[in-house]
């Protein structure tokens, strides 16, 4: 059905094409003062150039508009109207002699300014007339095309926001969080009041801070601070867990949870707590207007596929979610990047600013 509404829409848009061409014709045709046979070819030679002139400047030249060459952009429209004025009225006038010499078709006195410098100006007048109405229809198209894509943009965006939002704090964590401030409580750990402001701090800016679009890269470092410092309350080997951080702007501007769910998937699948030789390890560089986040845990007797383009995620909540929220914020200004590495997953962001390989 919907299939038949897009076809019928298409047959409609493409008839209004073609009666305003018709009726273009129809207008030239009946403006002729001369007789049917006449009036006809030069109606028909009129149109078709018209329509060719119209076609080659949707087509080719309104690129250069778009690409920024706009001095080029008029002369060569300049340079069309001309040339097509002068060749529309020469290539008639040879049409009528030839007509005149081998039909013995009636044709117009052929001398004076009458039948040359006035055709001449009233093509000028019709060639840029078609030229500027192709522009104008083209850029209507594209404003319609760029509103119905950022339509649909914001629509994908604002559903991507919500699901984020559903996976901010699982309840998993929340559950270990709250039983390990338990422990330090009832073991009356010094660091038990401490823990409780942390964990409040982290629902704060779950519940507050990340309501907006952007939000400074400190804010996602100290819930991503804290989030490590949960985890490690479980483990025995500290060691294993590396964050290092290397930031120049501090105010640098991110989408909020950007960079979380790389975090939790690679705790998730490192096993620290089981296996004594399993690892995390985080680095955070950003430089000038540019960053890079890598992701590096231990994937021991394990194969994962964080991102694959043909499938649906496999290494838990939120992976296939930043990478389009990072399409939707960055367009092309960025790279994902998700790759095994014999026994480590290894998974890097880079946005803005093309790094060159670190050996980080």
């Amino acid at each position: 059905m919907k299939e038949n509404y897009e076809f019928l829409g298409f047959l409609r848009s493409r008839a209004k094409i073609v009666t305003a061409w018709l009726a273009i014709f129809l207008f030239i045709f009946l403006s002729s003062y001369s007789n049917w046979i006449v009036s006809f070819l030069h109606a028909l030679l009129l149109t078709i150039c018209l329509l060719f002139t119209s076609y080659i400047e949707s087509r080719y030249v309104i690129r250069l508009l778009q690409k920024g060459y706009h001095a080029l952009f008029y002369l060569l429209n300049f340079l069309i109207i001309i040339l097509m004025s002068f060749f529309t009225t020469y290539l008639e006038l040879y049409l009528l002699i030839f007509m005149n010499e081998h039909f013995a078709v009636d044709i117009p006195a052929l001398e004076g300014p009458k039948y040359f410098f006035i055709p001449i100006l009233i093509r000028i007048v019709l060639f840029t007339a078609t030229i500027a109405i192709s522009v104008i229809s083209f850029l209507q198209r594209v404003e319609k095309e760029n509103q119905r894509i950022k339509n649909e943009l914001k629509s994908e965006k604002l559903d991507m926001e919500l699901r984020l939002l559903k996976s901010q704090m699982t309840p998993h964590f929340l559950f270990n969080a709250l039983n390990n401030i338990y422990s330090l409580v009832y073991t009356k750990d010094n660091n038990a009041p401490q823990s409780v402001l942390k964990l409040s701090d982290m629902l704060r800016y779950v519940m507050v801070d990340c309501q907006v679009d952007m939000i400074s890269i400190d804010k996602e470092i100290k819930y991503m601070d804290a989030f490590i410092g949960f985890q490690q309350m479980s483990m025995e080997n500290k060691s294993n867990v590396i964050f290092e951080k290397k930031i120049d702007n501090h105010d640098f501007k991110i989408p909020p949870m950007i960079l979380q769910p790389l975090v939790e998937n690679s705790f998730k699948h490192s096993r620290l707590v089981s296996d004594p030789n399993g690892f995390v390890h985080f680095y955070l560089i950003q430089e000038n207007n540019g960053l890079m986040f890598i992701a590096r845990n231990s994937v021991k007797g394990m194969s994962l596929s964080v991102v694959d383009q043909n499938k649906k995620t496999h290494s838990g909540i939120g992976l296939e979610n930043v990478k389009k929220r990072l399409e939707l914020y960055y367009g092309n200004n960025y790279s994902f990047e998700a790759k095994q590495e014999d026994d480590k997953y290894v998974v890097t962001i880079k946005i803005g600013e093309k790094y060159n390989e670190k050996n980080v």
